[in-house]
């Protein structure tokens, strides 16, 4: 469920909640006083995350490096010669 905080003038800020991404989210009714209010855009907050996801995030970023021994003596696939369907394709 997506949230977006907006700023009114006169109450300060809320958070809405939405069922869906789509639409204009970019103004919205203040829930208070029913003014028109924009909406505020906040960083990502990456600080609090814990360690541990943080580091198997960017692990995930970059593939893991293996060697022919770790994939296995099937890991090369073994490439067929087309089989001629058509007798004017042949060559090659």
């Amino acid at each position: 469920m997506p949230s977006y905080t907006f700023q009114c003038q006169d109450c300060g800020e809320f958070t809405l909640f939405f069922k869906t991404m789509s639409g204009n989210k970019e103004k919205a009714d203040c829930p208070q006083c029913q003014n028109e209010s924009a909406r505020v855009f906040f960083a990502p907050n990456l600080s609090s995350m814990s360690k541990p996801l943080k580091s198997q995030i960017e692990k995930g970023m970059e593939p893991r490096r293996m060697t022919r021994d770790e994939l296995g003596k099937n890991s090369t696939p073994i490439r067929k010669k087309p089989s001629i369907s058509r007798p004017w394709q042949m060559g090659s």
